[in-house]
């Protein structure tokens, strides 16, 4: 059986993606890259509307690792990026039924998406927190690396993912 290849339109969307990942990314320099405080994460719930946007996350990611961080956060941060997505909306898609069963009220489906990913996306640091302790950063810092990286990711993607969210509301993300 051949695989068909992606159509033309599919790797627009991808490169839209990545190109708006690297803006949000570049315009709030200072906050991205000195505080780690990404808006550009917030792209990372179009993962819940079209699993082709984990695409677009993983090459944006990897370019503007590339600008600050160097080759190791370059492939670490991507891989990671890209399973973590993938995971995350896996997780998300497959809780949202239960949690939504136990819930005594009526709660928005996709917030409880949002939620889901946000969490998983937000341990999902620990792989970045290994990363810096590899580097040099020494294994006592760890914990501290890791749980300041949880806090920024878990604010990058509440701010992020409020505008996501919104934007969901006039644009089908779907497509």
């Amino acid at each position: 059986m051949k695989k068909e290849s992606p159509s033309v339109s599919t790797l627009a969307k991808i490169a839209l993606v990545a190109s708006l990942y690297i803006v949000l990314t570049l315009i709030l320099g200072p906050l991205s890259f000195k505080v780690g405080l990404r808006i550009s994460e917030g792209l990372n719930f179009l993962a819940l509307y079209n699993k082709r946007h984990i695409y677009g996350i993983t090459l944006g990611v990897f370019i503007v690792n590339s600008f600050s961080y160097g080759v190791y956060d370059m492939i670490v941060g991507s891989l990671s990026s890209f399973v973590f997505l993938f995971m995350g909306a896996y997780i998300a898609e497959k809780l949202t039924p239960y949690i939504k069963k136990r819930c005594s009220y009526q709660i928005n489906s996709m917030l409880i998406q949002y939620f889901v990913l946000g969490i998983v996306f937000s341990l999902s640091m620990f792989t970045i927190a290994l990363l810096v302790v590899m580097l040099g950063a020494g294994w006592q810092a760890f914990w501290s690396i890791y749980l300041s990286m949880v806090l920024v990711e878990a604010i990058s993607l509440l701010a992020g993912g409020s505008l996501i969210y919104i934007v969901s509301f006039r644009v089908d993300l779907t497509r």
